[in-house]
């Protein structure tokens, strides 16, 4: 099936704005011609890197070069690798524990530079120097200001970081670090980032794992088409270079919150080995004196090809779908009007036949539904649509809470519900079929509100994953926490309201799942990874209608 066919996901927000002065090159250079060139100069420099030459010499020197260090050229490492800070050698070479220790240096790879008793660099140089890098490596552009990172490491004006998570074992998966780049007070950014992954062989996903900031609104990740690959620079993009290149590429997963996804039991994501990835990340600074660092690890977990019997596919669904096959504009219809009332917008979208080669299957088996709107959405809900396009049953709530585990009483635009659907549900996405989804607004402002690009302009779509088929049942051992002492349900028996709460010793993956007296699975609570700890779900029957 080919699901190339992918909707701009246009979430905010405006590119960040650098005074014109000394490009970011320049500042790096100077650095490196006051601290550095006291070994890498004359006819024999250290690790055969001159860097004593004039600007255009020294960029050519570096970026894209190959180390001498054989530890260095073994892992795929250049002295500078534009748009990837990890596989910098000269970042490894400069970066001090207490900055970075994911740049700590192996017995193999050297000393650290500048070598004792010779200056090091300071944390805001050493930041300016991956700044230059994860923005691509410009030569004659201004990428960061750095009295921002003064601010940052110097003036006591940082805010908490994003948490890390440690990589998985190269046998189990990859890590893709996005960042960090840094928002001055109040700024709100939307960055893109083309990603290659440097794998040896096609493989599923299973499962994703993230970590992004608190203020973070989205990080969407897509897969690129192979012609925008190929056109598309290394680093940070703004959302206003990349808007045309986005409309061709491929939705794989999304999150509003920092959470994992484990994908159904025999069903994966297929990452062919020359696949790009385009990581999409918008954040808003809230603080108005603070200096955020934005930052996403992202662990992608990995299996053999043909280990999972459907791929899992994915898509954005926005209000007026079908009338982008009309011509008509994206979101056109989506106007809320500054009365402070509440205004409900339904769409029934539904997916038409295509020519060219292009088809879907009229039958989606859906595992996930999530939906998104900007802060003046006050509800969303979704229904099946029946064969004379009216409201069936009812598939999403958007008063339930991130879990999808109990209604709790209002939406939350921040963090949407995420409905995962065990076993799958089978859906007529063609004629005669489809989904209605509604989403509330009230709009307290002094101007109409439009489909837009930032957080004070409004959005209105879904996120669902599907596959083209049912998925074949495979068998699973399985540790049944009912039988330990970890697990407990109180009170019990109850009337109105339990709580099912239970410990981990580590983190582990865990499906929480509610039978009735037949057998028959009537809630699926949590199914996800989970951190070491205590965790309590409140339950009630009656939610259950």
């Amino acid at each position: 099936m080919n699901v190339r066919l992918q909707l701009l996901f246009i979430c905010c927000v405006a590119s960040l704005s650098l005074s014109a002065q000394t490009s970011t090159f320049q500042e790096v250079y100077d650095i490196m011609q006051q601290k550095c060139t006291g070994c890498h100069e004359g006819n024999s420099p250290q690790g055969n890197l001159d860097l004593s030459g004039n600007m255009t010499e020294v960029y050519a020197n570096i970026v894209e070069a190959v180390p001498t260090n054989p530890s260095a050229r073994a892992k795929g490492f250049r002295q500078i690798r534009p748009g990837y800070a990890d596989d910098s050698y000269l970042l490894h070479k400069i970066a001090s524990a207490d900055w970075d220790d994911r740049y700590a240096l192996e017995v193999a790879d050297g000393n650290l530079m500048p070598p004792y008793p010779l200056e090091a660099l300071s944390k805001t140089e050493m930041e300016l120097f991956r700044q230059w890098v994860v923005h691509g490596a410009p030569f004659d552009k201004k990428v960061v200001e750095r009295s921002l990172l003064e601010d940052y490491y110097e003036n006591d004006k940082a805010l908490p970081p994003s948490p890390a998570i440690e990589a998985p074992d190269p046998s189990e998966g990859f890590q893709v670090r996005l960042g960090p780049f840094f928002l001055a007070p109040l700024e709100e950014i939307e960055v893109f980032s083309k990603h290659q992954m440097d794998i040896e062989e096609d493989v599923e996903v299973h499962k994703l794992d993230l970590e992004f900031n608190v203020e973070s609104h989205h990080f969407i990740l897509y897969k690129m088409d192979e012609q925008s690959a190929a056109n598309t620079r290394e680093g940070l993009r703004p959302l206003n270079e990349t808007s045309f290149s986005m409309i061709d590429n491929q939705l794989v997963s999304a999150w509003q919150d920092a959470t994992s996804y484990s994908l159904p039991e025999n069903t994966a994501y297929r990452f062919v080995k020359d696949d790009v990835l385009d990581l999409n990340y918008h954040i808003k600074n809230y603080s108005a004196e603070g200096v955020l660092a934005a930052e996403v690890f992202l662990n992608i977990y990995t299996q053999p090809m043909g280990t999972a019997a459907k791929e899992m596919y994915s898509m954005l669904l926005p209000i007026d779908f079908l009338g982008l096959f009309q011509g008509r504009r994206l979101g056109s219809s989506l106007v809320i009007p500054p009365d402070g009332q509440e205004h409900t917008f339904s769409d029934h979208v539904w997916i038409p036949p295509f020519g060219g080669g292009q088809s879907f299957p009229s039958e989606w088996h859906v595992w996930q539904l999530s939906t998104h709107t900007h802060e003046r959405g006050v509800d969303y809900d979704i229904y099946l649509a029946d064969p004379s396009g009216q409201k069936g049953e009812q598939l999403y709530e958007g008063y339930f809470n991130f879990d999808y585990v109990f209604n709790q009483g209002f939406y939350d635009w921040e963090h949407p519900a995420v409905r995962l659907f065990e076993p799958l549900k089978p859906i007529n996405m063609g004629f005669g079929g489809g989904l209605i989804h509604e989403a509330t607004y009230v709009n307290d402002t002094d101007r109409t509100l439009r489909w837009g690009d930032t957080t004070d302009d409004e959005m209105m779509l879904i996120f669902i994953h599907f596959t083209d088929g049912p998925v074949p049942i495979v068998g699973v051992e399985e540790t049944d926490l009912a039988n330990t002492n970890a697990f407990k349900a109180a009170p019990n028996p109850y009337q109105g309201e339990t709580t099912i709460s239970y410990t981990l010793q580590d983190r582990q993956d865990v499906r929480l799942e509610v039978f009735d007296l037949l057998g028959k699975k009537i809630q699926t609570i949590h199914n996800a990874p989970q951190a070491a700890g205590s965790h309590a779900y409140p339950f009630s029957a009656k939610q259950l209608g």
